[in-house]
């Protein structure tokens, strides 16, 4: 009886289970399900950007002195022609008094030398005037002279002297003017002649004197302006609005004109550098809209730029993994409500380098490998069924299916759910 009891049992228990493993066969499994549609599918390439100042600048002296006054420190906020430091300038200062005091006296000497000159010329005139005045009267006895021979009142000898007399001043007044105008080519700047007779005072100069002079005052002159130009330059300002950086100037230290004293980055405009590999960036172009990404705790803030430069040469950088990658520098402009940005943060920067419309696509992870190629599950008359497909363009998230589905079509969201086989009924 015992044995009995206990067979029927055991009956019971096999008829239940194979009630409930029928009941759960017969019953529809239940999965994310996703109706494919076409849509516009972009392909994106993801690289880090670093947020830098727009513009920025090294501050040099150009002269070489002792800091006397350093007037900003290091984070500080300073306008344009605001002072940053001033350089000792007492030893310029004796130089340029030394140089201004070499120009009088040579001006000086200048003015000595061409009365000097003009001194020869006025005594040369004289002279002349002299032997004008000899040579009139000589003439005037020889005529004298020739009427009294002629009715032999005198001598041939007593005429003779006469003559010789007026040939004698005719010479000299000769060699006196051949004189006055060497003196006037080697000294003349301007001189204006009467008469052949009566040579007028002017004022003249040696060209080749005042020349001499001249140059000397012009070398003068551009050392006089170059240390005017040093002087003035010792009061070192700031170029534009920014923010003093990379402070290396100290007060009393002695700087020249080859070591920047600081750095100023401008407080407003920022660009956006990414550094793209060499076959991506054949993709980028100068206009191009690109989305920037700002990661933050609650979430991320996106806002829009555009491609601004592009660097004409790759240069190389070290990956994360330490691998040495050449990449090309592409410089963003951000655009529209921009968050809080400073020189050095990272940002995302997103190009969208391929776009193809009417696609099907689907998540990646709906994909399996299948008869050496990729299938998806797709419900068909509410059951489960293996169908292959042809993968096309690829982004992050989803790939384009080329063939193996049509629009409408109701794919199985994860391949790998339990209870999943060819033929099982499926319900959302």
């Amino acid at each position: 009886m015992k044995k009995s009891v206990k067979l029927a049992s055991i009956i019971i228990i096999i008829a239940m289970v194979t009630a409930y493993t029928v009941i759960n066969a017969r019953k529809p499994l239940k999965a994310d399900i996703i109706e494919v549609k076409p849509q516009t599918v972009s392909q994106n390439i993801k690289e880090e950007g670093i947020v830098e100042a727009a513009q920025d600048c090294l501050i040099y002296s150009v002269i070489s002195g002792k800091i006397t006054n350093l007037a900003v420190k290091e984070g500080q906020y300073v306008s344009r022609g605001e002072l940053l430091a001033q350089i000792n300038t007492k030893y310029l200062e004796y130089q340029l008094a030394q140089l201004k005091a070499q120009r009088k006296s040579m001006e000086g000497q200048q003015e000595k030398s061409l009365q000097e000159i003009n001194q020869q010329i006025n005594q040369q005139q004289l002279a002349i005037e002299e032997i004008n005045r000899k040579l009139e009267k000589s003439w005037g006895n020889y005529e004298k002279v020739r009427s009294l021979y002629e009715a032999d009142a005198v001598s041939k000898t007593e005429l003779d002297d006469a003559e010789s007399a007026v040939k004698q001043l005719e010479n000299e007044l000769s060699q006196q003017r051949s004189r006055l105008e060497l003196l006037q080519e080697q000294a003349t700047s301007e001189i204006a002649v009467a008469s052949e007779d009566n040579i007028s005072r002017a004022k003249v100069g040696s060209s080749a004197t005042r020349q001499y002079f001249q140059g000397q005052i012009e070398v003068l002159d551009a050392q006089i302006e170059q240390l005017e130009y040093q002087i003035e330059n010792s009061r070192i300002t700031a170029p534009i609005d920014g923010v003093v950086l990379e402070l290396d100037a100290k007060p009393g230290m002695v700087v020249s004109p080859q070591a920047p004293l600081m750095k100023l980055m401008a407080t407003s405009g920022y660009e956006i550098n990414a550094y793209l590999l060499t076959e991506d960036v054949i993709y980028i172009r100068e206009g191009m809209k690109v989305t920037l990404i700002q990661k933050r705790k609650d979430q991320d803030y996106k806002f829009g730029g555009i491609v601004r430069s592009i660097a004409p040469s790759a240069v190389e950088k070290v990956s994360a993994l330490g691998l040495v990658e050449r990449r090309v520098k592409v410089t963003i402009e951000p655009e529209g409500k921009l968050p809080e940005l400073r020189p050095g943060y990272a940002l995302d920067v997103e190009f969208q380098v391929l776009t193809q419309q009417n696609k099907l696509a689907v998540p990646k992870t709906c994909l399996f490998p299948y008869e050496d190629g990729d299938a998806l599950w797709v419900i068909r008359d509410g059951k489960a069924q293996i169908q292959k497909v042809t993968k096309g363009m690829e982004t992050d998230e989803l790939v384009v299916i080329e063939e193996g589905l049509k629009p409408g079509d109701k794919i199985i969201k994860n391949p790998q759910l339990e209870g999943l086989k060819p033929g099982k009924k499926v319900r959302s």
